[in-house]
Formats: structure tokens, C-alpha cells, sequence
């Protein structure tokens, strides 16, 4: 096993008001596994990113556990791997890179943490090779170039060159495809799963497009995993009620909206934290209804690598 999480917990103080991100996520990746992790806005999937690499703010507070390789993933143990064997590509690739530093040295700075070893001619040389592996045509002007001066799809690949400069086990990208066109979402992802076909591979996306791309799929909603499994079958046979009013918004699927809002993360309710919104509540007797709003349903194992959270499912 690469990384595995048990029953992780993370909430953040808001003033007088603690807001629960993430309830009780546990999740197991395998090496050279793709997997997705899809849901609306607010649901808990960046933090569950951060959590991993250990870059959340200060007002956050953890529980539970997770594993590296079968050790606890300390602060000591993520400042050895962070960056060499595990990386994360974070959303919003012009908003995460330095203004005022060129990409080259951006990514060479990467390199020279990774590999301090390195002469300088070797890791300019190195950098314009990382940007040739990354899909950048010219990696020398690029090299040169500061944040504003590249395309958003070109941004994306210096954070997709950075990634590469270590040996990654596990790449964690963030909304890759985050305001891209059809075309260069679709080069960006083909390109992502090639250079990282050796390493596992997680992506947080609202993309359902780039979610099929990927073996798993995870589905959280208002801070908890609602429903996991190959991602072909969540996708086609879904078993969670907001897995499958997710997809029906999808434009291919009728484009039929969700009614409502998720709950405040600030005062979550007792019971299933969908009911409110799905359609399947509204067609269940009256005490499966009270069943639906007064007790939380567990994620329940559904053969051996599909779960889902729902009393009715």
C-alpha cells in the first residue's frame, strides 16, 4: 500500500463557530493507480488534498491517521518525501506560481531541493527537458517567461514540469483542467496520465469528462465520501442519489440542476446530510423519511472496491 487514510478528520476555528471539512474520510491507494475525486463546490476535496501533503493553515485541526508506505506520515517524514515522491499540482496555475519569479527558475528551484547535488548547467539543462516532457514547444522562452507572460494551459504545464522534477510515487493535482478550453484540457490530461504513468495518480476535478479517465472514482459531498468505485461503474450505474442527480446535471445528461444547497459545514444536520436535496427522499414513506433525517448512515462496503452512504441505496 502507497498512502492510506483512516477515519480523517479536519476542521478549521471560525470565531466562536468550528467548521468540519472533512468527516471521517478513510481511503487506501495503490501504486500506479488513477483515481478521481468529483463533488460540488465546498465538499471537502482540496482539504482532503492539503491534508495529504500537509499544507493546511493554522486554524485547522486533524485526527486520524495516515500511512506512507506503512509509516505515519509525520511532518518530519513529509518534508523528506514532499516534492520527490509526492507532489501536488495545485489549482489556479497562474495564481500559484511566483509574479515575480521567472518559470525556469521556479522550476529549477524545484529541482535544486529535489536533487541538491546538481550543478547549475545541469539543472537548466534539466528544466528546459522537463518542459519539453511537459507538452512546451519552446521550452527556452518559456524558461524566461514570468507567470503573466504564459497562457493559463501553459502555466498548468510549468506546475506539471515542477511535479516531475523529483520521482513521484503519488501526484495529487487540483482541478487541472480549471478554466481551460475543450482542447487543451483534453492535451493536458492525456498528457498528465503519460508522464505520470509510473506514479499513482489522484485528481480533484469537477469535471466528470476527466473523472471517466481515471480507474476509481471517490464522490464526496458536504465533507464525507458518499460513494467510491470503478470509476466506469459509478459512472454508469451509480449507486448514491447524489451521485446520480451529479451526473444528470451533467449537459449530456439532460443538464437537470440540483434543487437547494449543501448544508452549513458550521451546523451539519443529525441525519443524512443529502436528504434535503434528493429525489429519492421525497418518494419514501414517512419513517424511512425520519430514518433519512435522523440518523447518519455509515459508508457501507458494496462488493470489493465499491461503498456507498445511503439508508436506501
Amino acid at each position: 500500500m502507497l498512502l492510506s487514510i483512516d477515519q480523517l478528520q479536519v476542521s478549521f476555528s471560525i470565531g466562536t463557530s468550528v467548521l468540519q471539512a472533512v468527516n471521517e474520510v478513510s481511503l487506501a491507494f495503490e501504486e500506479k493507480t488513477t483515481t478521481a475525486i468529483i463533488g460540488e463546490t465546498g465538499c471537502g476535496k482540496s482539504v482532503l488534498a492539503a491534508a495529504i501533503t500537509g499544507i493546511l493553515p493554522d486554524n485547522a485541526q486533524t485526527s486520524g491517521v495516515i500511512t506512507w508506505k506503512n509509516a505515519l506520515l509525520s511532518e518530519q517524514l513529509l518534508k523528506t518525501i514532499r516534492g520527490k515522491e509526492l507532489s501536488l499540482i495545485p489549482q489556479n496555475p497562474l495564481g500559484s506560481l511566483n509574479p515575480v519569479l521567472t518559470a525556469g527558475f521556479q522550476v529549477s528551484e524545484a529541482l535544486a531541493r529535489v536533487s541538491p547535488a546538481l550543478g547549475k548547467r545541469t539543472i537548466y539543462n534539466t528544466t528546459l527537458e522537463l518542459f519539453h516532457a511537459a507538452g512546451l514547444v519552446q521550452p527556452e522562452t518559456v524558461y524566461h517567461s514570468y507567470p503573466h507572460q504564459l497562457s493559463g494551459g501553459m502555466a498548468q504545464r510549468v506546475l506539471l514540469a515542477a511535479a516531475m522534477a523529483g520521482t513521484p510515487k503519488l501526484v495529487i493535482a487540483d482541478e487541472p483542467t480549471k478554466g481551460l478550453d475543450l482542447d487543451t484540457r483534453n492535451q493536458n490530461v492525456l498528457l498528465m496520465h503519460q508522464v505520470f504513468e509510473n506514479s499513482a495518480l489522484l485528481i480533484i476535478t469537477h469535471d466528470i469528462e476527466v473523472a471517466a479517465t481515471c480507474q476509481y472514482l471517490i464522490v464526496m459531498y458536504a465533507g464525507e465520501i458518499v460513494e467510491t468505485g470503478q470509476a466506469e461503474s459509478v459512472l454508469t450505474k451509480p449507486l448514491h442519489p447524489y451521485t446520480c442527480q451529479l451526473l444528470s446535471a451533467h449537459p449530456s445528461q439532460g443538464l437537470i440542476p440540483i434543487p437547494g444547497l449543501p448544508p452549513t459545514m458550521t451546523s451539519l444536520p443529525a441525519g443524512c446530510r443529502f436528504a434535503k436535496r434528493c429525489t429519492f427522499y421525497d418518494k419514501q414513506s414517512t419513517p424511512k423519511k425520519q430514518l433519512c433525517l435522523a440518523g447518519h448512515p455509515a459508508l457501507i462496503q458494496c462488493g470489493t472496491t465499491a461503498a456507498v452512504r445511503c439508508w436506501h441505496a
